[in-house]
């Protein structure tokens, strides 16, 4: 036998490179090259740009904290510390399932101080060894490559990590150690870690990062005093996941570097999965992504949604087919039968024509756009800190009722704030308007000039305005003899106040509120769905966002393997009707279509037997016949799928049957 051997040897084989000869690159996607996905993917890189510039700034004090406690443990002597171990408690916020990228950038920016970093997670940390072992090889470690390692898993001890730091190390090299997720910890493996570090605090310098989602006080609900009595605490804050949301949407939405706006029912479902279900921001960004594609994908003529300097070129690219699929959008539609309505006596609009109107249209809602968002800005710092925020604290509650409602200002809230703002005092109203003049400060549209112009010029009539009611002769309109019935009673009433005198401030606030109503607010904060072209920039369907947001999946199950052709895309799987149970379809199918057909209790043999008859077919049917052992072992994985599936158990009545769950 030992003549046939092959277990060691080297065989020569001739590949297919040769020296000289690059390579063959993977050919691209045919769509790369499309219009559409051009247009995609310049607003995407935009909004990725956007999103990273945010997030630096997000975590950059927090960072910058950090870097300090770390130099000022490293700066100290292991001896100032009396066997404490040096801890920072970073309140990252509730349910945040974005921790990995936020400690991943920690880890990165504290390696200019130490390069002894290890992190760990609750379910690697099952237990005091594994968390153990697991903290020594990623300090000892630095690469995980197999070749490299400088001590194996199973050498990992604290004895080991003593040795090591005493012969590698500076003994001013702090070893730091992040707990990510501290409410996910058995607090009992925790206690025991911290008093085996303490143990060893008098010769190792170790720092403790915390990660906390919730509060402080959990800290100490779940540690005993033993164990943080051996912590030197200081509480580091992060910026809330909602603050963090208003200023990404700040640089995407508001933005008028994006063409691409999301209104309506998909601004307010992604939103309100943000809020209700995870708190995710970057689970946020790839829902706004999967919008992105479902508005661009296969549509040429959203290529159009683009920075005012691109219109004309990308114009240029649309072909006749293009063009007809443009005239038919609902808005242009509508817009060319009213032109055509006030004008019967113009001619038909060749391609050149049209073309010539879209782009006079682009570029008016481009205009529009860049108004509305200004406008709801002044809006939003008038209405924010009102009492009960009618129409929301932060801007994007502002936005999504701007977008969602048929118009804002017929709302009963936006009413109620114009009230409300009656009631302001002199100096809280300069500070607002003074906000709002410092948003319109760099604004290069004529009309938003022109506002400020007005602002400006109302702002000094208030600043210079009395508080004094200017004292006038006016005789009592109610005398406390004369008998009045309830309706002449209102009226006098209603006279009295239509008569009644205000001061200067007031007069000079009244006039600029119903300004703000009647010549801002009304006039440039119409709906997006109203204005001409709005298809190509704004995307608003929430019940298609829904089926891929929020799918069911239970549903997509039920479809995948009741015909399994609508997934596989093979002419094998295809289904002459929906009862029909072929031979060719995926065993699971064949078992899932069989146990429909079944009542709450399954006949395990009878099951079998059906399976058989499908994949296996016989001329003379035989109830006993016997089974093929390759039939039998392909129907008891089918099985075993539809269980972890969760559609079948098994029985306790009958040992040879299992229970249906649908």
């Amino acid at each position: 036998m030992n003549d046939i051997s092959v277990s060691k040897g080297v065989f020569a084989h001739t590949g297919s490179y040769k020296i000289g000869h690059s390579k063959k690159k993977q050919n691209r996607y045919d769509y790369f090259n499309e219009p559409w996905y051009i247009a995609y993917k310049e607003i995407w890189d935009i909004i990725q740009m956007e999103t990273e510039s945010v997030r630096s700034n997000m975590i950059h004090q927090l960072i910058s904290d950090l870097k300090s406690f770390v130099s000022s443990v490293r700066s100290d002597s292991i001896d100032l510390f009396d066997n404490e171990i040096p801890t920072a408690m970073l309140l990252t916020g509730v349910n945040v399932p974005d921790h990995t990228k936020l400690f991943q950038k920690i880890i990165l920016k504290l390696r200019t101080l130490t390069v002894h970093i290890a992190i760990l997670w609750s379910k690697d940390s099952n237990n005091i060894k594994s968390i153990v072992s697991d903290t020594i090889f990623q300090l000892i470690n630095k690469k995980e490559e197999d070749d490299t390692l400088e001590i194996k898993r199973t050498q990992c001890n604290m004895r080991a990590l003593k040795s090591w730091y005493l012969t590698h190390c500076d003994p001013l090299d702090p070893l730091i150690i992040i707990i990510s997720d501290f409410e996910s910890f058995s607090p009992s493996v925790l206690h025991d870690f911290i008093l085996i570090l303490s143990s060893y605090s008098d010769t190792i310098k170790f720092v403790l990062f915390f990660g906390i989602a919730t509060t402080l006080h959990v800290v100490h609900r779940s540690l005993s005093y033993d164990a943080t009595s051996k912590l030197k605490i200081k509480v580091l804050h992060m910026q809330t996941q909602v603050k963090s949301l208003a200023d990404i949407l700040e640089g995407m939405i508001f933005s008028p570097d994006i063409s691409f706006r999301l209104t309506g029912r998909a601004f307010q479902l992604l939103t309100d999965i943000f809020l209700f279900y995870d708190f995710s921001v970057d689970r946020f960004l790839q829902n706004y992504k999967l919008c992105m594609i479902q508005h661009f994908y296969g549509k040429n003529i959203n290529s159009l949604c683009c920075q005012q300097k691109d219109i004309k070129s990308r114009l240029s690219l649309l072909t006749k087919e293009d063009i007809k699929d443009l005239k038919k959008l609902p808005s242009i539609a509508k817009y060319l039968q009213m032109r055509k309505e006030s004008n019967k006596n113009e001619e038909e609009l060749n391609d050149k024509k049209f073309k010539d109107l879209i782009e006079t249209l682009l570029m008016e809602f481009h205009e529009y756009i860049t108004r509305f968002l200004t406008v709801l800005r002044c809006l939003h710092i008038l209405v924010s800190t009102l009492p009960k925020a009618q129409l929301g604290k932060q801007l994007r509650e502002v936005y999504t009722k701007a977008v969602y409602s048929s118009n804002i200002t017929e709302s009963q809230e936006y009413k109620e704030c114009l009230q409300l703002l009656n009631f302001l005092s002199k100096e809280e109203l300069l500070t607002k308007l003074e906000s709002i003049e410092r948003i319109l400060e760099d604004t290069k549209d004529p009309l938003m000039k022109k506002f400020r112009v007005n602002l400006t010029m109302r702002i000094n009539e208030i600043r210079n305005a009395s508080l004094d009611v200017i004292s006038g002769s006016s005789k009592e309109i109610v005398s406390a003899n004369e008998k009045l019935t309830r309706v002449q009673l209102k009226e006098k009433l209603l006279k009295m106040s239509q008569t009644h005198k205000r001061s200067p401030y007031k007069e000079a606030q009244f006039d600029l509120i119903n300004y703000l109503d009647r010549e801002i607010f009304n006039v440039h904060l119409s709906n997006p769905s109203k204005v001409p072209t709005n298809e190509i920039f704004c995307y608003n369907d929430g019940n298609a966002m829904k089926q891929h947001v929020r799918g069911s999946v239970r549903g997509a199950i039920h479809m995948g393997l009741n015909d399994p052709q609508m997934y596989l895309q093979c002419d094998c799987c295809k289904l002459e009707n929906e009862d029909a149970i072929p031979a060719t379809l995926p065993d699971l199918s064949i078992i899932y279509k069989l146990h429909l057909e079944s009542r709450k209790l399954i006949n395990m043999y009878d099951w079998l037997q059906a399976f058989s008859t499908i994949v296996d077919p016989v001329e003379d049917i035989d109830e006993k016949r016997e089974i093929d052992p390759k039939v039998q072992a392909r129907f008891t994985r089918a099985v075993a799928d539809l269980q972890y599936l969760g559609f079948i158990k098994t029985s306790r009545k009958k040992t040879d049957h299992v229970k249906r769950l649908t």
